[in-house]
């Protein structure tokens, strides 16, 4: 799922999908014995998806906003003095 969907909704549904991505993941670890290549694939593509998730959560948790910078008031102002 593409971060600008996950960004629309809200923190319980985020938390639902988590713990359906989690509960996935475990399943096709678990299951990744006998057809390890594709499973482990899917697998890769279910964790970045958690952290994905758990990125978005925790900025919010702290407030930050997207694309935000940390910079000092005027710094990175295109002008010399």
């Amino acid at each position: 799922m593409r971060i600008d969907t996950l960004r629309q909704k809200a923190d319980v549904e985020l938390r639902e999908e988590l713990e359906n991505l989690r509960e996935d993941c475990f399943k096709r670890q678990y299951r990744s014995g006998s057809d390890e290549t594709e499973e482990r694939g899917k697998v890769i593509k279910l964790r970045r998806e958690i952290a994905r998730i758990l990125t978005l959560l925790r900025e919010r948790e702290l407030g930050l906003q997207r694309g935000r910078k940390n910079a000092p008031p005027g710094a990175g102002e295109g002008g010399k003095e």
